[in-house]
């Protein structure tokens, strides 16, 4: 039975969707296993992202969400922290971060560098929001300024790493929306 070219596209389209998942995953098994490089909980590279990044270029925004979705639930059943305070420490933060970069995305005055350090910035954000509601701990909000300061070199970081990927990749002639 052949297929059609709408079936072809929905094949291709779920292919790369999965892959997407499945570098993000990767990404973030292999952060989970560098040691913490300063001693300040909630600073990450945040590796996974590079790959969020360029997803925009490749997929529309709400298949880009179940990219994110797919991989923090799949991350928090590999990695162990499933359903625990991590967990939704990081799934509410990345939610966060997706949904700012999402707007972002596509402003002329916002390139993927700009897009990925206000992505940073309200995942870190976030995660204090979240320890705040798990915590009822307003004292958690004088951490603030030291992890927005993180962002700037991470954000900078994931920005010019997907900046670059999203470059190979159009140079390979792999830049077509799904």
């Amino acid at each position: 039975m052949a297929f059609s070219d709408k079936q072809n596209l929905s094949v291709h389209r779920l292919l790369v969707l999965s892959m997407l998942v499945a570098m993000e995953l990767a990404l973030s098994a292999a952060e989970s296993l560098i040691p913490p490089f300063l001693p300040l909980p909630g600073v990450k590279l945040g590796l996974a992202n590079i790959v969020t990044l360029t997803a925009f270029t490749l997929a529309p925004k709400r298949q880009v969400l179940l990219v994110v979705l797919a991989r923090q639930t799949l991350a928090g059943l590999v990695l162990g922290s499933f359903f625990s305070p991590a967990f939704w420490i990081g799934f509410g933060a990345s939610l966060l971060s997706f949904f700012v970069m999402a707007a972002l995305y596509g402003i002329p005055y916002f390139s993927i560098v700009g897009v990925s350090l206000a992505g940073a910035a309200t995942h870190n954000a976030g995660q204090l929001a979240i320890v705040w509601l798990l915590l009822n701990n307003p004292g958690i909000y004088y951490y603030l300024p030291m992890l927005l300061l993180w962002s700037i070199p991470m954000g900078l970081f994931t920005g010019f790493s997907a900046m670059w990927v999203i470059s190979a990749l159009s140079k390979a002639g792999i830049n077509d929306k799904l």
